[in-house]
């Protein structure tokens, strides 16, 4: 199993990026599986969320209640769906993992071949015109000429000068090859992710889902749904009281308390306007106090919080 740390050397190291895309099967971009991996919660190179985390954002629909027949069969399409998702990340993990073991492909062998072949003529023929300078040269040099005795009575020669031959500049053969300028890639923050995993196999550390509540006395806040109508969040209207918002939407108290802890300074005093998480998916996220967004992050409640 690789760790996170082996794929992000992989992300800054294009050259062997490439290679990898050469042999990747899969269906998602190889470079968003290795993102990923090392941080479900960012985006793809599209724009595209993570397989695992829209499987996770049906989770409030797979352990809700499914009180009717309706809500039972949106609950099994959830579950197939959640399904589907969860099984094409597995194949594309594996493709990729596949995809990084592998040998180089024979595809990529015979360009190489090239490059040393054309290597090896740029050489040769260098040589060649260098052998040729020097044997041009060699022929152009003056031979040793002896001076002719003037005969008696004759007017002496006219000394003459054999001109030095014009040296031949040697050409100089160009590089087989020339190294890519270094690509320098900004490392990406590590994200942390102080939230606990409330979705282990123990059905004792799932989160409550809360229900959609009609508005009662004391808890008038206006509720903020998703697009399954599980409640995120509320804001306090005036009246309101703790205990019978947690009441409203079908939570403990100690609970509601529990994820609302890091944000909150007092989590059950109450000021009209506070934001009420009612997720425990979105703890550090959604919350705060009489305008103030508090960041308590060693309140974070242990799966196993009481619910009641």
């Amino acid at each position: 199993m690789r760790g996170s740390g082996e794929d992000e050397a992989l992300l800054r190291d294009s050259a062997a990026l490439r290679e990898v895309r050469l042999r990747y099967r899969g269906t998602l971009d190889p470079a968003d599986v290795l993102r990923w991996r090392v941080d479900p919660t960012v985006l793809g190179s599209d724009g595209s969320r993570s397989p695992t985390a829209r499987a996770d954002d049906l989770r409030p629909l797979i352990y809700g209640r499914a009180d009717t027949p309706e809500r039972a069969r949106e609950r099994d399409a959830a579950i197939a769906e959640a399904e589907e998702l969860l099984a094409g990340w597995a194949a594309d993990t594996a493709a990729l993992d596949t995809a990084i073991a592998a040998p180089q492909p024979a595809a990529a062998r015979p360009r190489e071949r090239r490059r040393n072949h054309r290597a090896l003529i740029i050489s040769v023929g260098a040589a060649a015109a260098a052998v040729a300078v020097v044997v041009v040269a060699l022929l152009l040099l003056p031979r040793g000429l002896e001076p002719v005795a003037a005969p008696t009575g004759s007017p002496s020669p006219t000394a003459s000068t054999t001109p030095s031959p014009t040296p031949t500049p040697t050409r100089t053969a160009p590089p087989a090859s020339v190294a890519p300028p270094p690509v320098i890639v900004t490392p990406t923050p590590e994200v942390i992710d102080y939230r606990p995993d409330y979705y282990e196999d123990d059905i004792f550390a799932m989160p409550e889902v809360p229900i959609n509540g009609a508005p009662m006395d004391n808890a008038n806040c206006a509720a903020t749904v998703d697009d399954y109508g599980v409640p995120l969040s509320c804001v306090v209207a005036s009246g309101d009281v703790f205990d019978v918002i947690a009441k409203r939407f079908d939570l403990g108290p100690t609970y509601l308390a529990a994820i609302n802890a890091v944000r909150r300074e007092e989590p059950t005093v109450l000021y009209v306007g506070d934001v009420i998480n009612l997720s425990a998916n979105t703890i550090l996220r959604v919350g705060d106090q009489n305008g103030v967004v508090y960041n308590f992050t060693d309140r974070m409640p242990d799966p196993h919080v009481e619910q009641y």
